[in-house]
């Protein structure tokens, strides 16, 4: 007879090694503590909801050693700019994120020292990927207006009743013109 409760669900733990990313949220919050953790996770790249909530869940359980460590390398450095894990790929966009997602930090740190350390950190993308990106993009946003202009002019009363009389007459010209299976002959 068992004593203990049955646990229902999903078994805690993911077994996924993510303290790459919890020592740059840590990093993130040392530098910047009015910013909360989810909003320093998303500046991270991280988009997924649940991966989102499984950090945030991480990062309380631990939040004291991963403090105390980015501190401790915070005030030895003089800044502290968080790596991305091979996991996160390297883009503009993430450094772009980075910029509009955090507030800006209480200690100022020389604009050359960032810039250096982001160049050196995020590589820039190839002439030919930039210019297929864009494409991309332009595309999108042209599909984008197709759809909403689609939209609009389906839901105008005068295009739905010519619509619903366009499906009318295509049903009874289907019925009329489909050939009838001429009836065989029964001889009793």
């Amino acid at each position: 007879m068992p004593t203990m409760h049955a646990r229902y669900g999903r078994p805690k733990g993911s077994g996924l090694d993510d303290s790459q990313q919890l020592k740059s949220l840590a990093a993130l919050l040392a530098a910047n503590p009015t910013l909360k953790p989810t909003t320093a996770i998303r500046s991270l790249g991280v988009e997924d909801p649940s991966a989102i909530r499984r950090l945030r869940d991480k990062f309380r359980m631990d939040q004291a050693r991963l403090m105390a460590d980015a501190r401790h390398s915070f005030r030895s450095n003089g800044h502290a700019l968080a790596r991305h894990s091979p996991a996160q790929p390297n883009s503009r966009r993430q450094l772009a994120s980075l910029r509009t997602h955090i507030p800006a930090a209480p200690i100022a740190v020389p604009e050359e020292t960032i810039a250096a350390d982001a160049a050196h950190a995020l590589p820039q993308p190839p002439l030919l990927a930039i210019w297929c990106d864009l494409g991309l993009w332009a595309t999108t946003k042209a599909i984008e207006q197709q759809t909403v202009l689609a939209r609009h002019w389906l839901q105008l009363p005068a295009i739905e009743i010519a619509m619903r009389g366009q499906l009318a007459v295509g049903a009874f010209v289907v019925a009329a013109m489909t050939p009838r299976k001429p009836l065989k002959p029964r001889l009793h």
